[in-house]
């Protein structure tokens, strides 16, 4: 009788050919499917990333001009960079790293651009409305015994009073007689009241604020009755042609004024 004796090199090897197949699925997931993930992940993020911009626009000190610094984000080196000001481009200065400033001389709408060298790009916008490109407005104006009163205001830069003069009806140029500053509590701006010997046949005055903007008037008189009915345009040629007036309300009708009211004051409205 024959007798077969399993050999132990056999079993043995068949243990761990067992040992092999039961570690496949750790080795797979460890060798294979997380690099896999991984990989594709760098790839996705390498592929969508975009650069992450700040833009800030800093106060101005002269209310003319000011400048704003653009920050930039990113792991990625930049393809090119763009901002412009209301379609307009703009030079941009490098700074400290990945910081650049860019001048701003005017009010409007900021935008910069930023591309990577992976084609994606951002984009801000910011809204600059600090700069004073607006000139005074004249408020009201009054005459009375000859002397006439303008209410004017400027709601930034103020009003500059070393700016403002009357040039008359026959070219000669005038100073105020004075030039009040009025604090305006009840909208929190500074109002100046001016003075100036009124020339009946017409009195162009100039005024600026300290941003360089500047607004002109003319004002003239006519008759009505006994009384000088006080009247002003827009024109800005220094021309005292009758261009007509511009009343908040009716003069009064010399048929209603008494000779004894010739020297009231005679308040209009400027629009």
């Amino acid at each position: 009788m024959e007798y077969y004796q399993k050999s132990p090199y056999r079993s043995g090897g068949r243990q761990k050919n067992q040992k092999k197949v039961s570690g496949g699925l750790p080795e797979l997931l460890l060798f294979y499917i997380l690099p896999f993930i991984v990989f594709n992940s760098i790839l996705f993020y390498c592929v969508t990333s975009t650069p992450a911009i700040s833009l800030e626009v800093h106060d101005t000190n002269d209310y003319v001009s000011s400048e704003a610094t653009m920050t930039i984000e990113s792991w990625f080196p930049i393809k090119s960079m763009l901002v412009n000001m209301d379609g307009e481009e703009l030079e941009l200065t490098k700074g400290k790293r990945r910081s650049y400033t860019v001048p701003v001389t005017r009010n409007g709408v900021l935008e910069a651009t930023v591309t990577s060298i992976n084609g994606m790009s951002s984009t801000v916008f910011r809204h600059v409305n600090i700069l004073d490109d607006n000139p005074p407005a004249f408020e009201n104006a009054t005459l009375e015994d000859g002397i006439l009163t303008l209410r004017v205001n400027d709601s930034q830069s103020l009003i500059n009073p070393d700016s403002i003069y009357a040039i008359d009806s026959v070219g000669q140029q005038h100073q105020p007689l004075s030039a009040e500053r009025l604090e305006n509590t009840a909208d929190n701006t500074v109002d100046y009241e001016l003075k100036f010997e009124m020339d009946l046949n017409g009195l162009h005055i100039y005024i600026q604020d300290k941003a360089g903007n500047e607004a002109q008037k003319t004002f003239r008189t006519h008759k009505e009755g006994n009384l000088d009915v006080l009247e002003a345009d827009n024109s800005t040629d220094g021309a005292l042609e009758d261009t007509g007036a511009e009343f908040s309300e009716e003069p009064p009708s010399a048929d209603l004024v008494d000779e004894s009211s010739a020297g009231e004051e005679v308040p209009i409205v400027i629009e």
